[in-house]
């Protein structure tokens, strides 16, 4: 009997021994060792463990401070990995109050030949900087990095903005072996949590409640304990068209709804929409900003002077504006120089360009409001909370349409915004405080239509021409991606995946005039578009213009396809037929719809004597797919791609006195 039990004593010892120690500093030789992680082959580094610890401290003299613990072990699988090694940690300023980080300290561990050794990251190598009047950043890379090498660092974080918690991040872009979280709130403090609605994976989180401890306080007080301990969390999975990867991660957002503090009433934070958008309209300085205007109505005078009309005055205004004042990279919903310095120094953030654009609308007479919203990083909005917003834009009423303006930037029309901010709704906000939801996605059709007229020459070259017409958001897209390329370079880039062709004579049309289409013209001859199998020949009727692979390829889909905006491409496609050659087959014609109204596909080819013509278009309706339609959408994109693979077949006859002239089109 003694033997079983010291058996069994052994074996729990040697359990222990081999269970993984998450200390910090102890970093196992395994750990090191490992080449790939255990369940996700692709990984490019995982996440040992990450501990978080929030709480708060009380000292009788300085009050409360919020104060969070982090540590992270990380294993880098290969280079790719390293981008994990180099960490920025973004602390908050408000006036003479802000957070402070400290405490960072960390190593990176590898192994040469059979020993584990250790690099520190040294003072030296830790950069503050200050990013913005609100915020400043401690920036550091881990030395040493190899493939193969574990990171380990952590840091603290004191923060005297007690009502404001950051995010519980309990899911990222690479794996997490395990996550040990614990957050500290005392009864002073009524927070809710809740759950990223969003995410598709869900954490538990245990629920307590302890003694709080005032050191030099008598009275006995009380704090809710949340705890959550998870092991193997997944990699967020890597999609096409996802509008932003972390708005899906899990986490845990929190929300002040009230404070009671011994012997003062108890004030409450939990707010409607309508609440959250007339506190930041007061206290974000609206009210004070939009009615300045002495500093600029001169000049507005004269802008406005041969306006006719609230239309011309908003497209004037517009542009006066987004020509005078340079956006400088900060965003934010408040006008952080105000706005008659922003006119006057010529930049600004959001805050300052967008709201003085609202009040150069208001003096010129139109009906002229903020719109709060969220950026694509900054999430979703889902419960009223003020850090739900981050920018603002302007929203124009013009009979029953509201027009959305963002002057940030340079090459958006009246109705269109920068995709950072199409990010599904905004608040907008009226003078008297109340506020309602404005859809921000484009509810009209933007689209790219190709024209296209070739000839096949005696030796089996295709030479012809394109005209490329570009609309609203795909123009918008155009002048964005290749803003200040020289046509060399660009004519580069366009021959890119198109095979073996040649471009030139390139002209382009109204590529500055914002808000107008884009009309581009050029001359290609394509050496290998031809196949010649004895007396027969195949072609491609649409060349480079074909959908030749389907974008969705996973068999199962887990978030919203993101489309951006709903689009139309389409292309026209006149070929003439060589002399001596019939035609020996054609592809049919098609229309495909995806969901009744979802998507439409067209496929229409005619002949006439000795000319072809081909059209065909699709239709994208929404912005936005349901993950529940990937399985449809994918579907019509593999008929897209059968139909626009198909050949057309010429078969040799005998010399006929026909026309060999290319003509425009009909």
């Amino acid at each position: 009997m003694h033997l079983k039990f010291y058996l069994i004593a052994l074996l729990l010892i040697g359990g222990t021994a081999q269970a993984q120690n998450y200390k910090f500093g102890k970093v196992s030789k395994e750990e090191v060792q490992e080449t790939a992680h255990p369940t996700n082959k692709d990984a490019d580094a995982a996440i040992l463990y990450k501990k978080q610890y929030t709480f708060y401290e009380y000292n009788s003299n300085t009050g409360f401070a919020l104060i969070t613990k982090y540590h992270y072990r990380i294993k880098l699988y290969n280079e790719d990995g390293f981008d994990w090694a180099t960490v920025n940690l973004n602390s908050y300023i408000n006036g003479s109050d802000d957070e402070k980080i400290y405490g960072i300290k960390g190593y990176t561990y590898n192994l040469e030949g059979d020993q584990l050794v250790e690099e520190k990251l040294r003072k030296d190598e830790i950069f503050d900087e200050e990013v913005s009047k609100y915020r400043k950043a401690f920036k550091f890379t881990m030395p040493s990095l190899k493939p193969g090498s574990v990171i380990e660092y952590e840091y603290e974080k004191s923060s005297p903005f007690l009502t404001s918690l950051d995010d519980t991040e309990l899911q990222t872009t690479i794996p997490i072996k395990k996550i040990e979280v614990k957050v500290e709130i005392p009864e002073f403090f009524g927070f809710v949590s809740h759950y990223n609605q969003l995410a598709s994976l869900f954490v538990p989180v245990t629920q307590t409640s302890e003694p709080f401890n005032m050191h030099a306080q008598s009275t006995d007080y009380l704090q809710k304990v949340y705890t959550i301990a998870k092991e193997d969390i997944p990699a967020l999975k890597e999609e096409v068209y996802v509008d932003y990867l972390d708005n899906y991660a899990a986490r845990i957002k929190w929300e002040l709804q009230y404070t009671k503090f011994p012997n003062q009433p108890m004030e409450y934070f939990s707010h409607t929409w309508d609440d959250v958008s007339k506190s930041i309209y007061d206290e974000g300085g609206y009210a004070t900003e939009l009615r300045k205007s002495n500093f600029f109505k001169d000049d507005i005078d004269g802008v406005l002077a041969e306006a006719a009309n609230p239309e011309e005055k908003l497209i004037l205004i517009y542009n006066f504006v987004k020509s005078k004042i340079a956006w400088n990279d900060y965003i934010g919903y408040t006008a952080e120089n105000g706005i008659r310095k922003a006119y006057k120094e010529g930049t600004g953030n959001t805050g300052d360009i967008n709201l003085l654009l609202t009040a150069m609308l208001r003096y010129a007479g139109l009906q002229a409001y903020p719109v709060l919203l969220s950026t694509k990083s900054n999430g979703v909005p889902v419960f009223p909370t003020r850090s739900g917003f981050n920018y603002v834009i302007v929203g124009v009423q013009l009979g029953e349409q509201i027009i959305l303006l963002d002057a940030t930037d340079k090459n958006a029309a009246p109705g269109e915004l920068p995709d950072r901010a199409r990010n599904w709704q905004g608040r907008i906000i009226q003078d008297d405080g109340k506020s309602d939801w404005v859809y921000l996605l484009p509810n009209y059709k933007s689209s790219k239509w190709d024209y296209l007229n070739f000839q096949i020459t005696e030796d089996l070259k295709i030479k012809g021409k394109c005209t490329g017409v570009y609309n609203r958001l795909a123009a918008k897209n155009h002048r964005d991606k290749y803003r200040g390329i020289n046509q060399d370079n660009y004519i580069e880039m366009l021959q890119e995946g198109k095979g073996d062709i040649l471009i030139s004579a390139l002209t382009k049309e109204n590529e500055h005039q914002i808000g107008s289409d884009i009309k581009e013209i050029y001359q290609f001859e394509i050496h290998n578009g031809v196949e010649a199998i004895g007396d027969k020949l195949y072609i491609n009727p649409l060349l480079f213009l074909a959908e030749d692979e389907n974008p969705f390829k996973a068999e199962e889909r887990t978030y919203p396809i993101y489309l951006n905006y709903p689009m139309k491409y389409g292309s026209t496609v006149n070929i003439m037929v060589p002399k001596g050659y019939k035609v020996e087959s054609l592809p049919e014609s098609a229309m495909v719809k995806m969901n009744e109204d979802g998507a439409n596909f067209k496929y229409i080819i005619s002949q006439s004597a000795n000319f072809l013509r081909i059209e065909t278009s699709i239709d994208l309706n929404k912005s936005i797919y349901a993950s529940s339609d990937y399985e449809y959408l994918k579907n019509f994109f593999d008929e897209i791609v059968s139909k626009h693979s198909e050949a057309i077949v010429l078969s040799k006859i005998e010399d006929r006195n026909e026309s060999t002239e290319l003509t425009e089109g009909r």
